[in-house]
């Protein structure tokens, strides 16, 4: 069974730094949402965080991917030069 590297584990668990701070921004732009409707109870910080932590999931997702195109790429011709 393959061994994961650090990127993987971020993006199997969510738990990314691109992620939590989109998630941060979002609750921010959230807040001022809730501070201009008080009545909606808190709901401008709960969406505004979870789409902000979504979209810094595809982000790092993207990030991800680019890395492991890179590395076989390096990795393909590392093989050619033997």
């Amino acid at each position: 069974m393959k061994e994961l590297n650090k990127v993987e584990v971020e993006q199997v668990s969510g738990a990314g730094f691109i992620a939590d701070a989109g998630g941060a921004l979002g609750k921010g732009i959230g807040w001022i949402i809730d501070a201009k409707n008080p009545d909606n109870g808190g709901l401008g910080q709960q969406a505004g965080g979870a789409l902000g932590q979504g979209i810094g999931q595809i982000v790092e997702a993207g990030i991800g991917a680019i890395s492991q195109i890179i590395g076989a790429g390096l990795g393909l011709i590392g093989l050619g030069r033997r």
